[in-house]
């Protein structure tokens, strides 16, 4: 029976846990993107997480796909369970995690894919 409740509350923890990689796709007149987030757990006591963005994409001008280019960034945010969001206070950026095993960002929906 304590088994039982120990193994509840892990699986809980880890439920509530948004760590993983996401990915999204979009393209719009100006250009082709992809998109992944790595979200990292860095302090469970106080909920700090590492967030990494890694975008490629491709301007389109004229019609005319262009080079591939890539940019990152990285941050650290904290994670509010009760809201499921991920807010990293400097800048303002706010991840949340959605019902359906993704989270968003803007505009943008990202799927986990591990």
């Amino acid at each position: 029976m304590i088994l039982f409740i120990i193994y509840g509350c892990s699986e809980t923890a880890k439920e509530s846990d948004p760590s993983g990689t996401y990915v999204t796709h979009f393209k719009n007149e100006y250009s082709l993107t992809d998109d992944t987030l790595i979200i990292r757990n860095i302090n469970s006591s106080n909920q700090a997480y590492n967030i990494e963005r890694k975008s490629g994409f491709q301007k389109i001008r004229n019609g005319v796909l262009k080079s591939k280019e890539f940019k990152s960034a990285k941050w650290d945010a904290t994670y509010n369970e009760d809201s499921k969001v991920l807010q990293q206070t400097d800048l303002g950026n706010q991840v949340y995690i959605t019902d359906h095993n993704g989270v968003k960002l803007g505009d943008s929906e990202y799927k986990k894919i591990k």
